[in-house]
């Protein structure tokens, strides 16, 4: 039942981020056609002045509305979703190349203007496509240009006959550098997004380590961690003779604090304990929980007197530890053994020697450290 619920959950979810992906596809594609019909009006302003036939304009016109409605309609019924590409980025793209060459061809005379907006199609493309569909499109594109420059290559100009025409060409490129200011925006946006994800991404990876290394209740290492550790000072100090021990330590009467104060009261022992700890060993030792309420402290570096004397300070600040904040009157001891690593040995012998040194703290009264004779 509880998988049946996420897979409804997940299906719900893409299908939402599929609606919202097509809002999006025919919102810019609103954009675009603001920006054919910008520079319709432009090619208008030609003809009005005689510079173009009144044809022209009227064509690019019309190719660009048949490109703009083709491109809704598409969206809308959703056939878009069955191309690699659902924006349709790259046919979008050769379209408006198309469109353009043809408006030089047909008016020679307005070329320079018009093929730099080209550059503004080329840019927006270069934001999205695939390397290989760039290199695609820009083969595509040279080989028309290559076409054109061959058939009307002499004819091509800019027009500058008359003033008119000169503001006009100069507002032409004004668009277009505009244009260039408007990607140039999104591409920064997109480059801050990329950044935040990624940034996303390292803290999601993170929390998975900590909780993958981590104990869920008391933040310390888990026992698979401190298994991991062990084995790492195991084999370096068969390799380079340095010196270490562990402390096996159990919280005194645990049990009776879960009867009297409750399970809540219990765990937040468990998570003081482990603030204890940390806040009184040194920063090269490793520490976690072994299991309930048994903890483990790898001592590195540190032959046996030394580690006596450490877990004897975790022990004294257990003791003096105010624990009424917990629950009112609580007190809170706790009993270790102590085992020092010997050439040869395994871990399992060393955990084995820690924990046997434990019982025997546990046996003589408790609130103690006792060490392993082994």
């Amino acid at each position: 039942m509880i998988e049946a619920d996420k897979e409804l959950d997940d299906a719900l979810q893409a299908a939402r981020t599929l609606a919202r992906d097509q809002r999006r596809r025919l919102v810019w594609n609103l954009y675009t056609a603001a920006s054919y019909a910008l520079d319709a009006l432009f090619l208008a302003a030609f003809a009005a002045l005689g510079t173009i036939p009144a044809v022209v304009a009227a064509g690019y016109a019309a190719g660009g509305a048949a490109i703009v409605a083709g491109t809704q309609l598409v969206t809308r019924l959703g056939w878009n979703l069955r191309a690699r590409d659902p924006s349709l980025i790259g046919p979008l793209v050769i379209l408006a190349v198309a469109l353009h060459l043809a408006v030089v061809a047909a008016a020679p005379q307005i070329a320079f203007p018009f093929l730099a907006n080209v550059f503004t199609v080329f840019a927006f493309a270069m934001l999205w496509l695939s390397v290989r569909d760039s290199l695609v499109i820009w083969t595509l594109g040279t080989a028309g240009l290559g076409a054109l420059f061959a058939a009307v290559g002499e004819r091509l100009a800019v027009p500058t006959a008359s003033r008119a025409e000169i503001w006009l060409v100069w507002a032409f490129f004004a668009l277009i550098l505009g244009r260039f200011m408007i990607l140039s925006i999104n591409a920064n946006a997109l480059r801050v997004r990329l950044a935040e994800s990624r940034g996303r991404l390292a803290d999601t990876l993170e929390q998975v380590k900590a909780l993958a290394s981590h104990d869920e209740l008391t933040r310390a290492l888990n026992r698979r961690a401190l298994m991991a550790s062990l084995a790492r000072e195991r084999v370096r100090a068969e390799r380079s003779g340095v010196p270490f021990a562990i402390g096996m330590m159990d919280l005194d009467h645990f049990k009776a604090v879960n009867d009297t104060y409750g399970h809540g009261a219990g765990d937040a022992v468990l998570r003081e304990f482990a603030n204890v700890v940390h806040a009184t060993m040194r920063a090269t030792d490793v520490f976690g929980r072994y299991g309930g309420e048994e903890f483990l402290i790898v001592l590195v570096g540190t032959e046996l007197p030394a580690a006596l004397e450490a877990l004897e300070r975790i022990r004294t600040a257990v003791q003096s530890h105010d624990w009424n904040a917990i629950a009112p009157g609580l007190t809170l001891t706790v009993s270790a053994g102590v085992a020092h690593f010997h050439k040869g040995q395994s871990v399992e012998q060393l955990l084995h020697d820690a924990d046997q040194a434990l019982y025997q703290a546990k046996g003589g009264g408790r609130n103690r450290v006792i060490a392993s004779k082994s």
